[in-house]
C-alpha cells in the first residue's frame, strides 16, 4: 500500500492515471528530528505529503495552539499553493525524522490541465478544511475552559450523541489550549452538571 493511495488529488481516478499523476511527483526531501519543515515566512508553494515519519502544525501566534498530529500520508500545505499570501499560517516540525514528498506549484498546475478532476478534488478538500478550521475556531474561541471542552465534543459528537476522542488527553489539551489539568477539570465540571457522561473511552454529550 502507497502513501498516496488515499490522497485527496488522487479521487475517482482511475489506476492507470493515478499511476501516472504520481510518476510527475517531485523528489523526497528528508528532515531530522526537530526540524522546522514549514514556517510563517518560510514555505515552499507545494502541497507535502508525509512519506515516513511524523511530524506536529502548530500555530504561528503566542497560544502555539496544536493544529494537526501528521504521519505517513498525511498531507498541508495545500492553501498556501496558490494564495498570494507570503506567510504560512502555521508551523510544521519534524517530530522524527521525516521524509516528504513536494509537489510543486507548476507541476500542480500541469495535473489541472490534464486531469481536471484533481482540481475539483483540490477545491473539494480547500472546501473541507474551511469548514473545519471555522469549526475549531468557534471551539476555541469558548468563553471559558468547560464551555471549549463542551464545543469541542459536541462537534464531535454523532447522532447519538456518542463522540470518540481521537488523540490523547495530552494532545486534546494541547489542541484546546488547555493545561491538562483543566482539561480534566473541565470533564469533571461537565459530568458533574449533567452536560456529558463518561462511558470508558467514549463521552456522551447530553443536549438540553
Amino acid at each position: 500500500m502507497s502513501v498516496f493511495d488515499n490522497l485527496f488529488l488522487l479521487n475517482g481516478l482511475s489506476s492507470d492515471d493515478k499511476e501516472a499523476i504520481i510518476s510527475l511527483f517531485d523528489e523526497t526531501i528528508i528532515f531530522k528530528k526537530g526540524e522546522l519543515i514549514y514556517s510563517g515566512d518560510s514555505f515552499l508553494r507545494a502541497i507535502a505529503i508525509i512519506v515516513t515519519g511524523k511530524a506536529v502544525a502548530v500555530t504561528n501566534n503566542e497560544r502555539r495552539l496544536v493544529m494537526k498530529e501528521l504521519s505517513a500520508g498525511s498531507c498541508f500545505g495545500a492553501a498556501a499553493v496558490f494564495g498570494h499570501n507570503k506567510s504560512y499560517v502555521s508551523s510544521v516540525t519534524a517530530q522524527s525524522d521525516t521524509e516528504i514528498c513536494f509537489i510543486k506549484e507548476s507541476v500542480l498546475t500541469e495535473i489541472f490541465k490534464k486531469y481536471p478532476q484533481t482540481a475539483v478534488n483540490y477545491i473539494t478538500f480547500l472546501s473541507d478544511r474551511i469548514r473545519f478550521l471555522n469549526n475549531k475556531l468557534s471551539v476555541i474561541s469558548g468563553s471559558d475552559a468547560d464551555d471549549t471542552v463542551l464545543k469541542y465534543l459536541t462537534s464531535l459528537s454523532d447522532s447519538n450523541g456518542y463522540a470518540a476522542i481521537p488523540v490523547s488527553m495530552t494532545m486534546l489539551a494541547k489542541m484546546l489550549g488547555l493545561g491538562r489539568a483543566s482539561l480534566y477539570r473541565s470533564l469533571d465540571a461537565l459530568e458533574q452538571s449533567g452536560n456529558i457522561i463518561r462511558e470508558n473511552n467514549r463521552i456522551k454529550v447530553i443536549k438540553k
